[in-house]
């Protein structure tokens, strides 16, 4: 049996689980699989690495997903990069509604608009004539601004407001650029142009994720297959788990602590509930750096201390008050949803569920944090938090990509499909016209543009 990893999707355009499909027939596979029933050890074991990678991974997704969303709900992390990327996904779609207001006779349109708009007027005639004299028919682009790197500096985030088009193109161009530069900063971080991040903070969100993953697939097939797991991951597995596991890893034996699952799961916790703001210490690449330097020094503290001790400890060192992060960032998340009625093309539900959900969570996990931190308990104790709706989306001829509800009928979701599904139709044509890449020029981004906007997408390299 070949190597085939079921893996979903966590990213605030769809506030709840998307489970990546290649076509119907794994649509099929996925949605008649149930949770509940397993297959022998004894006929796993007898299994090669491939065929026990790709059934445990099938049987756990939903498990790894499941504290991505939950992490978002609750770390001040979660609410920034929710906050960016329905800034993101609202303005660019009005962008592109522009677009397609004043394409005149535009015929293409230059992908992706994060390079296309920086090229000043000279450089893509150079560019368009090119492409004319390879397509042999003349392309045409539409009539979009130059907008300078340093012409976003100072953009506020919010919602634009709709007036004449001409002003809406402008102004929901430059506030797209300003969100997803500011949603990269914010999954790179700590991250210096032009360097290396050494760290980033998607690496800790993934540790946390994949933890809780293996301890899923320990309870369901036991220690020695997951072992095989693990193995698979350390020898060539996604980079971004490798650097995650290795890194806590490395942590851990600083600690003078056995890498065992809670461990790691309390340290990485912790480094995911810095504030995110301007103190220097907010992401974790940072406070394990500090944690680094105390062990150095001679500080030790006991890995069978409760979490909320440790995180009084861990704060002073860092001088922050980790508890009190969580309940700004969800006041300051619900104070930001409130303004729903500035979003005209979301429904206010999604706004009012997101804070509903975020209060829940931050209730839950204030009264038992000892339980989010320990794998066993929390996947006992499943039932105490949100539970998100589940889609799973996959490979559609017509529409390059489709959604399909899976959400278990026994979940009662904190938000909706509809609701989430609202968001991701104006990500989905914001993403194809912005982000670079495969975001763009894969078949469902280009498909997104012409159906959207009437325009043959051709990729801008500058």
């Amino acid at each position: 049996m070949p190597l085939r990893i079921y893996v979903g999707r966590y990213d605030p355009r769809f506030p709840g689980i998307l489970i990546r499909a290649r076509n119907a027939s794994d649509l099929h596979s996925f949605r008649h699989h149930d949770r509940s029933v397993t297959a022998p050890t004894a006929v796993l074991e007898g299994l090669g690495s491939d065929a026990i990678v790709s059934d445990l991974s099938r049987q756990t997704v939903l498990d790894h997903e499941l504290r991505h969303f939950r992490d978002s709900l609750l770390f001040p992390f979660g609410a920034a990069t929710t906050r960016s990327r329905i800034h993101a996904s609202y303005n660019g779609f009005l962008a592109a509604a522009s677009v397609k207001h004043l394409r005149d006779d535009a015929n293409v349109l230059p992908v992706p608009l994060q390079r296309w708009l920086r090229m000043p007027t000279d450089e893509r005639e150079v560019f368009l004539a090119a492409e004319t004299a390879f397509a042999g028919e003349e392309l045409r682009a539409p009539p979009l601004p130059v907008i300078p790197k340093d012409d976003l500096s100072d953009f506020p985030p919010g919602p634009i407001s709709v007036d004449a088009w001409e002003e809406t193109l402008l102004t929901g161009c430059r506030a797209a650029l300003a969100d997803y530069a500011g949603i990269e900063r914010l999954w790179r971080s700590p991250y210096d142009i032009g360097k290396k991040a050494v760290f980033p903070t998607v690496a800790a969100w993934e540790a946390a994720a994949l933890t809780c993953q293996l301890a899923a697939m320990e309870r369901y097939a036991g220690a020695p297959l997951t072992q095989r797991v693990v193995d698979w991951v350390n020898d060539g597995g996604p980079q971004i788990y490798r650097l995650g596991m290795r890194v806590t890893t490395r942590v851990l034996e600083q600690l003078e602590w056995s890498p065992t699952m809670r461990n790691r799961l309390v340290l990485i916790t912790w480094t995911q509930m810095g504030a995110y703001q301007e103190d220097g210490m907010s992401s974790p690449a940072a406070r394990l750096a500090t944690l680094i330097q105390a062990s150095a020094a001679g500080a030790r503290w006991s890995p069978d201390s409760a979490f909320a001790d440790l995180v009084a400890h861990w704060d002073v060192l860092t001088g922050t008050d980790s508890f009190a992060a969580l309940r700004a960032a969800t006041t300051w998340f619900s104070a930001f949803c409130q303004q729903k009625e500035a979003w005209q093309f979301l429904p206010a539900e999604l706004f009012t569920s997101l804070a509903k959900a975020r209060e829940q969570m931050l209730v839950s996990f204030l009264a038992d944090p000892d339980r989010y931190v320990d794998p066993g308990a929390y996947l006992d104790g499943e039932s105490r938090y949100p539970l998100p709706c589940v889609g799973i989306e996959y490979a559609s001829q017509g529409s390059g990509a489709d959604l399909a509800e899976d959400t278990p009928t026994d979940w009662l979701p904190a938000v909706s499909f509809e609701e989430a599904r609202h968001l991701e139709a104006r990500a989905s044509l914001a993403d194809a016209i912005f982000l670079p890449g495969e975001k763009s020029l894969r078949q469902h981004g280009r498909i997104e543009i012409a159906q959207q906007l009437g325009l043959r997408a051709i990729r801008v390299i500058h």
